[in-house]
């Protein structure tokens, strides 16, 4: 079973987006699907329409140790959720914190294909348990020169994890919201790919922008249901497609 982390230190990125797309493109395959949300925001779980508040389980709650079985959601998209809670602000850390995500899905293995983890974008806790518990990486980025600092930090703290997780692979990066017909988006394409593959991080491909990604999101609706023939639904097909071949 593979189990991906969605991680990148910096906003607005396209990191939730890729997140949820990328799940619901593993539903849309016919794969068995959890996804978690370990960012507060709680983003993840709004566009993968799942519940949240008072009564509902949490990734909080599993970090806390409870049962997973009895936080899954089943959502109306097709895939199972583990949603987010504003409690997850609060995860303090201790002697061995990083490896409470880890084993908490170790239950689940047998029962999916996939686990997708959404992060917070900021290091700490809940960014290294997701890279703790993680067999691979993938990092979004915008074709923007401040997109650069924040590639050399999330590939070092990935690189510090896998001391104690050697089954982390850093994946590649995803430049997400791209417009080609921008020169400077084309120029910084360059710049970022460069730069990742002097540090031996793959690039993945793009994602193109299109508003109903934004629409379907808001919708709570799988991109693959509201609008499959726009740009950024082939974008994220070809790129869950080569993950599985690679």
């Amino acid at each position: 079973m593979d189990i991906i982390t969605v991680a990148i230190q910096k906003g607005g990125t396209g990191k939730t987006t890729t997140a949820a797309v990328l799940a619901q493109a593993a539903a849309f395959r016919g794969r068995k699907v959890l996804a978690i949300d370990l960012d507060p925001q709680g983003n993840l779980s709004f566009a993968l329409a799942a519940q949240t508040g008072p009564g509902s389980g949490s990734s909080y709650d599993l970090l806390n140790g409870d049962p997973p079985e009895g936080l899954i959601q089943t959502t109306r998209q097709g895939l199972d959720v583990i949603p987010a809670a504003r409690d997850l602000s609060t995860i303090s850390t201790g002697r061995g914190s990083a490896r409470r995500l880890q084993r908490a899905v170790e239950a689940l293995r047998a029962r999916y294909d996939l686990i997708i983890i959404d992060t917070p974008p900021t290091a700490g806790e809940l960014q290294y348990n997701a890279l703790q518990a993680a067999t691979r990486l993938i990092i979004p980025l915008q074709a923007d020169i401040y997109n650069v600092q924040s590639l050399y930090q999330i590939t070092d703290t990935a690189r510090q994890i896998q001391e104690s997780n050697p089954a982390l692979l850093i994946a590649g990066i995803v430049l997400t919201q791209y417009d080609g017909r921008s020169t400077i988006a084309r120029q910084m394409r360059e710049v970022i790919t460069g730069k990742a593959a002097a540090l031996g991080v793959p690039f993945l491909g793009v994602t193109r922008a299109a508003v109903a990604v934004r629409e379907a999101a808001a919708l709570q609706r799988s991109l693959f249901e509201y609008a499959p023939k726009c740009k950024p639904a082939a974008d994220y097909l070809s790129i869950y497609d080569s993950l599985q071949e690679g």
